[in-house]
């Protein structure tokens, strides 16, 4: 049995593979190590994953995440494996690494994360030979559903939404200020708090103002990240994420603004994963 994982902030999506049967689909929260320690992941394995196993032994595992880039965490998320799954041999690498393999294969380009978080790296078809720090929510992720949910969530808490945006926030997130404050500076995960008002954005991604935030906040990305690698402009653009997938017009819009080529942009890399991995 094999499996392969890509984790991001917000889910994790597994594919458990078996000889004699179809491949199992699990989605799971996301897991990284910066939020999660070794306790906590086991927990996740033993509810969400240990049930789809049945009585096959797990031979390889595949893991790419969030926070498991060089200088990371990874080890956290090793030794949940190496404990839960005994001697599995298990990789866990850096989830660039697995949207690079999974988007690139083995040509090399320049690949970008736009989901819950953001980053992005150059691969050269076998490895990362450059890649720009992943500062996360509070300091980085531009572009990111983090990133636009601070955007949106500021402009409303300073009355600075058209009116029409400010009563329908309101309604569909009628908090006190107590509430917002409490929610992201008291309680676990507020990157994935201020993510989730990307919904709202869903909702109203016809209106000027909406349509406005979400570029600037594209032309911020491109700016912080892609235009700082060398001759940038001559690379290729690999995106996968759901803020990149949702919002792909808007993103091709700011990428044309900056003479920027999108080459592919997907969802998820796990398809990917798995035309790489078989």
């Amino acid at each position: 049995m094999v499996i392969i994982a890509d984790s991001g902030a917000t889910k994790t999506d597994w594919v458990i593979i078996s000889k004699n049967s179809s491949p199992k689909h699990v989605q799971t929260v996301g897991l990284n190590p910066y939020f999660w320690d070794e306790k906590g992941i086991i927990g996740v394995f033993e509810k969400d994953i240990d049930p789809y196993l049945g009585s096959h032994k797990v031979e390889k595992i595949f893991f790419y995440g969030a926070g498991c880039g060089a200088g990371g965490k990874s080890s956290i998320i090793q030794s949940a494996f190496d404990t839960f799954f005994g001697r599995a041999d298990v990789e866990v690498e850096n989830d660039m690494l697995g949207a690079a393999r999974a988007l690139c294969q083995s040509q090399p380009g320049m690949v970008c994360i736009l989901g819950t978080g953001s980053n992005s790296c150059l691969y050269d078809g076998k490895t990362i030979v450059e890649q720009q720090p992943s500062l996360g929510y509070v300091l980085g992720d531009e572009g990111s559903g983090a990133y636009l949910g601070k955007q949106l969530l500021t402009a409303y808490l300073y009355n600075e939404l058209p009116e029409e945006l400010q009563k329908a926030f309101h309604q569909k997130f009628p908090y006190e200020l107590s509430d917002f404050l409490d929610k992201i500076y008291k309680h676990p995960f507020p990157n994935r708090f201020v993510a989730s008002f990307t919904s709202f954005l869903s909702d109203y991604k016809s209106h000027s103002f909406v349509q406005q935030l979400i570029e600037q906040a594209f032309d911020m990305f491109f700016v912080k990240q892609v235009l700082r690698y060398h001759n940038a402009k001559q690379h290729a653009l690999y995106f996968t994420g759901s803020i990149g997938s949702t919002y792909a017009e808007i993103l091709q819009k700011s990428a044309k603004k900056h003479s920027l080529h999108i080459e592919k942009n997907d969802p998820s890399p796990m398809m990917g994963l798995l035309e790489y991995h078989k």
